[in-house]
């Protein structure tokens, strides 16, 4: 899955992709951010001076309908950045109506209070601005940058954009494709409806969020992107931004040379307008499984992935303070050791921090060199141990916070790079009822406070470990044993399905013979159960290998046990396809039913309850349907019905049926012992071409499942 998390300290828009765990749920990412801060800083002139603390200066206001205004005064700055949003994304999409929350955004910049979209989004890019909008998992949030003589009329655009909407259906329905062309949904064609057939939501694995915190996410559900975008009405639209989109749970951030009585001013009488209305209930509840989890594979790479995660449930404000800043100084320690020492161990080391509503973790990944992995997993344990004790030297410690602080200033020079923290990471209300100082908290925290909160957050029963190591054996080397694997196991189950018999005995050998049609139906009805009995195996092997398997550090563990469960599979195919039945053999003292892959059924004379001719209605319409395995309808002619007294009967026809119809007849009386070969004369060998049309050529006798 890849996660996207921010890098706060040298860039606002650093991205990294984090690599999946076993049983990781795969989600689709945040759509992508065109105008991130990085980008954005490359034109925005610098606006702070030198020593300037970008964060402080901030103050709190309170519209009369709840709406929270984070306001900084930036003297002189040629650009001011507006923002505001909620703290609800697409986990609360309806199910059945997922996208709800990107739709809603969309429809937000579509046609209002008289005005195209088309007008909407040049009334900003006319003059020079920047806007857009993000819905992420547990987030929604738009902003503007313009230049400051435009400051305020950014204001009153955005208050536009999230007031209540029409929802238009002509509206709705002329912004759905946008959507669908953005998140790629079309309808699903065969393939995609069978695997959403053989992958329900009961079946799928918990993903990492679901596991490690008991969250219900979105991704939880197996859904069809564009039947569900367009399940979607304007009445589903309304009541969503009637819903989440209230004065209370808002927050409005204005940074920039505005004079704050006109903004207050003007947010009254734009923002302050909307209906002050209930805060939807909380639908998150946490729930911590206590313990330890790491998991292990080995991969084709050239080095090992490590990924550690220490969870973090329901931080407080300070502690996502203290998780920027552990970030920050973890990163930049791990590199100096790890990537620029003496020892080259990693080429980066990345410390990153992922949040979804009330549960956050830290993670440490990268890629170790196989050689110095012990090295580098013993120096990351030191680090982490300075940390939760407090015991880096101090003068070490104040030059690493020196430099992160001078990092931290540089890297948030202009109103937008600020305002991109209210996006990133202060963007839920309910925790952080003020702008968080990052400078003050950086220059205030001692060591002796942030073991306080490693000691506290960093233990052992809430941390996770994936381990990929390169794979010690060639790919070729590892296909030439796969291949040796299937054959040996198909040979064995052979083996244990074939049973040896005196071929010189039979006296008949006859194929099913089954219509186009039926063919067809046939194989549509046990090729469709055996995908079914497939997808069943496979959920048994999902469960058995993401609690035992791969929780267990050992190559040749892992190995043996997938290779079981390989050959496992095997057994059940080849077992599914023997009781399939392919031909109808013959012997003087018993009769046997050959399946499609080795194994046949003995049928001896008190076996059979009934031979002999029968028609569609007799079989078909009859009770005794169920437990018999039709193979021909029996319209235009008669087939014949074979009934055992215990077990499944057969209906079938055969090239020559009449003649085969008397060999049973002589069977069942006894009459077969020492009578010629059907089709041959008497005493006489059978010809190459009597063998052909008796379907006795086949050169392999256990492909008849007996041995001769």
């Amino acid at each position: 899955m890849n996660i996207f998390v921010t890098s706060l300290g040298t860039s606002l828009a650093f991205a990294v992709a984090v690599p999946a765990l076993p049983g990781q749920e795969t989600e689709s990412p945040p759509p992508p951010i065109a105008d991130s801060a990085a980008a954005l800083q490359d034109s925005t002139p610098t606006v702070l001076g030198q020593g300037v603390n970008p964060f402080g200066g901030f103050e709190t206001h309170f519209l009369d309908n709840g709406l929270k205004i984070w306001y900084r005064h930036v003297p002189g700055a040629p650009n001011v950045s507006v923002s505001v949003g909620v703290p609800y994304g697409w986990d609360r999409d309806l199910e059945g109506k997922e996208e709800l929350a990107h739709f809603t955004e969309h429809m937000l910049f579509s046609d209002h209070d008289g005005r195209t979209e088309s007008e909407i989004k040049e009334a900003i890019e006319g003059r020079g601005g920047r806007r857009n909008g993000f819905t992420t998992p547990d987030h929604t949030w738009y902003y503007v940058t313009i230049a400051k003589e435009h400051g305020l009329f950014a204001i009153e655009w955005l208050s536009r954009i999230v007031s209540p909407h029409a929802m238009d259906p002509e509206v709705v329905d002329r912004n759905r494709q946008p959507v669908a062309l953005e998140i790629n949904a079309r309808p699903r064609e065969f393939f995609e409806l069978l695997g959403a057939f053989l992958n329900p939501e009961w079946l799928r694995v918990p993903g990492y969020w679901e596991r490690e915190f008991g969250m219900v996410t979105r991704s939880a559900r197996v859904y069809d992107r564009y039947a569900n975008l367009h399940a979607v009405t304007a009445e589903d639209l309304r009541q969503f931004y009637d819903t989440y989109y209230v004065p209370g749970a808002m927050t409005l951030t204005v940074i920039g040379d505005l004079e704050l009585e006109r903004v207050l001013t003007l947010a009254d009488s734009t923002f302050g307008t909307l209906a002050r209305r209930p805060l939807p209930q909380s639908e998150v509840t946490l729930e911590d499984p206590g313990r330890y989890r790491a998991t292990f594979s080995w991969p084709f790479a050239s080095n090992i992935r490590y990924t550690r995660r220490f969870k973090v449930f329901e931080p407080s404000a300070q502690d996502e303070l203290a998780m920027i800043f552990v970030r920050e100084l973890l990163g930049r320690r791990l590199n100096q050791r790890l990537r620029y020492g003496e020892r080259k161990a990693v080429y980066t080391l990345q410390v990153a921090i992922q949040k979804r509503g009330p549960a956050s973790f830290l993670q440490i990944s990268g890629q170790i060199n196989e050689d110095e992995y012990d090295f580098a997993v013993g120096v990351i344990e030191e680090e982490l141990r300075a940390l939760r004790e407090g015991s880096l030297p101090p003068e070490d410690f104040e030059a690493d916070r020196d430099a992160l602080l001078e990092r931290l200033k540089t890297s948030n020079q202009t109103s937008e790079s600020i305002n991109f923290w209210a996006y990133r990471r202060f963007y839920d209300p309910f925790v952080h009822e003020d702008f968080p100082d990052v400078i003050g908290f950086f220059e205030a925290v001692g060591q002796e406070e942030l073991a306080s909160f490693a000691s506290r957050a960093f233990v052992h029963e809430r941390e996770t470990l994936s381990v990929a190591r390169p794979q010690p054996y060639s790919q070729g080397l590892v296909l030439a044993s796969l291949l040796l694997l299937v054959w040996i196991s198909f040979r064995l189950v052979a083996f244990g399905l074939t049973t040896p018999i005196d071929m010189t005995s039979i006296r008949y050998v006859a194929r099913f013979r089954l219509s186009l049609p039926f063919r067809v139906a046939l194989v549509a009805i046990l090729g469709g159960l055996a995908l079914v009995i497939g997808r069943t195996l496979l959920i048994g092997f999902e469960w058995i290998a993401l609690r035992y398997v791969v929780t267990t550090e050992s190559y040749w563990v892992q190995t043996s046990s997938f290779a079981a469960m390989l050959v496992t599979g095997i057994a059940v195919l080849v077992t599914y396809m023997a009781m399939i039945p392919r031909k109808i053999l013959v012997f003087p003292d018993h009769l046997r039913i050959k399946g499609l892959a080795y194994r046949s059924r003995v049928l001896e004379p008190e076996d059979i309850e009934d031979i002999g001719p029968a028609r569609f209605g007799s079989v078909w319409l009859s009770k005794q349907l169920p437990r018999t395995t039709p193979l021909t309808l029996g319209l235009v002619r008669p087939g014949i019905l074979l009934r055992p007294v215990k077990g499944r009967a057969y209906f079938f026809r055969v090239r020559k049926s009449p003649e085969l119809l008397q060999v049973l007849e002589e069977w069942k009386l006894g009459l077969l012992e020492g009578a010629p070969l059907a089709g041959t004369g008497e005493g006489a060998e059978p010809s190459d071409e009597e063998l052909k049309d008796l379907g006795l050529d086949d050169p392999d006798l256990s492909e008849f499942g007996i041995e001769g």
